[in-house]
């Protein structure tokens, strides 16, 4: 059988989720999903203005692309 040439990077796409709001709700919400093992406080990008005036953190995470 022939072995595919795509390496494992290219067969993985970038999925980013946003939350935005106030500091305080943000970092609640952070922290929500670190005490539940969903991603670690330091995965998340620093604090940042969103266009709606309000602040935003992302988070992104690598999925495998369905063939």
């Amino acid at each position: 059988m022939p072995q595919s040439t795509d390496s494992p990077v290219e067969s993985r796409e970038p999925v980013q989720l946003m939350v935005i709001g106030s500091a305080q709700g943000i970092e609640t919400i952070v922290q929500t999903l670190h005490l539940r093992g969903f991603a670690h406080v330091g995965e998340w990008s620093i604090a940042m203005p969103h266009s709606s005036g309000r602040l935003m953190r992302v988070l992104t995470r690598w999925v495998q692309q369905e063939r």
